[in-house]
């Protein structure tokens, strides 16, 4: 996905944020080889800083891919039960190899739609980190926050949607992508009421929302 800042800045920043660990080095080749989105350097440091700060025990995450999130994750918090969420199957299999090749096999993988499997859920979680289909967001969201721990954090990724949510031209006419367009920016709108959330929208990449319960 085509990110919403400028191209040098980007490019700066990724600079900055580059890993030198071996296993993030890997995955990244890996993600690129097989043609599957991952967070970018910049977000994945923000991830990071967020762990760093909140040093959850629990937490979940919809939209495994090839488990590089889940793994960023895991060697930042080495004691959170982490469980991760994948619908397609293809995904799942390259996140299980991943997570066997380089022993974070404690990352419990579920494979099945991610709204499905969180309705199914009443296990309680400090932080959620949602990275799946975006026109989901809202009811991923509804069912994060009912799974929340007090006090929880619900991370979103790509939330701005290449800047589509705040170009006028584009949701008042008809355009295959005009559907999520609208159901993210509704999403936006839920997550922003401040009577009920503290929620900050960066815009990094294509836009992460951070949104702290009360």
């Amino acid at each position: 996905m085509n990110s919403i800042v400028n191209e040098h800045l980007q490019d700066y920043l990724r600079q900055l944020s580059k890993s030198n660990d071996e296993t993030i080095l890997e995955l990244e080749i890996f993600a690129k080889e097989n043609h599957i989105p991952i967070v970018e350097p910049e977000v994945r440091q923000l991830l990071k800083i967020i762990l760093l700060m909140e040093q959850p025990k629990s937490i979940l995450e919809i939209g495994t891919a090839i488990g590089y999130s889940s793994i960023i994750m895991k060697k930042t918090c080495p004691d959170a039960k982490i469980i991760t969420v994948e619908n397609y199957e293809k995904n799942a299999n390259f996140a299980r190899e991943n997570f066997k090749k380089y022993g974070y096999d404690d990352i419990q993988l579920v494979f099945g739609d991610g709204y499905e499997v969180m309705k199914n859920m009443d296990t309680k979680f400090d932080l959620i980190f949602i990275d799946a289909a975006k026109g989901q967001y809202i009811k991923y969201f509804e069912e994060a926050v009912r799974l929340a721990n007090k006090n929880s954090v619900i991370v979103c990724d790509n939330v701005l949607f290449r800047g589509m949510v705040c170009e006028k031209e584009f949701y008042e006419h008809r355009h295959r992508k005009i559907t999520i367009v609208k159901r993210l920016r509704e999403f936006l709108e839920i997550i922003s009421d401040s009577s009920k959330y503290d929620t900050t929208i960066i815009p990094i990449d294509d836009g992460m929302s951070i949104t702290k319960l009360k």
